[in-house]
């Protein structure tokens, strides 16, 4: 029998269910950084609003020492979404293929069913492991 090989153009199984699945990752990323850089904005701008209500004038320490805080949370901010999508994405592609791959498997597996057919099988870590022993059944029926 021939080996397979893989190629990086072929990195996804099934590319329609795959990236869709990671775009709703995605906007769930988009969602979860947009409040939480919503609530991080409001607290400076209220801290600066309280400022301005016990006579700060403008121009004091104060508001130079608030926006080189927010200057700064704004750059880890930036950096800890980076890595946030990053392992979503991760994360994704992983779940992706671990469902896509035993599917896959089965739709073919089912199209060249015959009683000559090996017993059905997929990686130990992939979801849906309790279709193996159906999928066997099914097999050894036709039989």
């Amino acid at each position: 029998m021939a080996e397979k090989t893989r190629h990086l153009k072929n990195i996804f199984i099934n590319p329609g269910f795959q990236l869709r699945l990671m775009s709703y990752f995605v906007v769930l990323f988009l969602l979860t950084t947009t409040c939480l850089y919503s609530t991080t904005f409001l607290f400076f701008w209220n801290m600066k609003k309280k400022g301005q209500e016990v006579g700060i004038p403008d121009g004091h320490v104060f508001y130079q020492f608030l926006q080189n805080q927010k200057s700064d949370l704004d750059l880890l901010f930036i950096g800890l979404a980076g890595l946030n999508l990053v392992l979503l994405l991760g994360v994704g592609f992983i779940l992706s293929h671990r469902i896509a791959g035993p599917l896959y498997k089965l739709r073919h597996h089912l199209q060249n069913l015959r009683n000559t057919s090996p017993d059905y099988k997929t990686r130990e870590k992939d979801f849906f492991q309790d279709m193996i022993p159906v999928v066997n059944d099914l097999r050894d029926k036709l039989k």
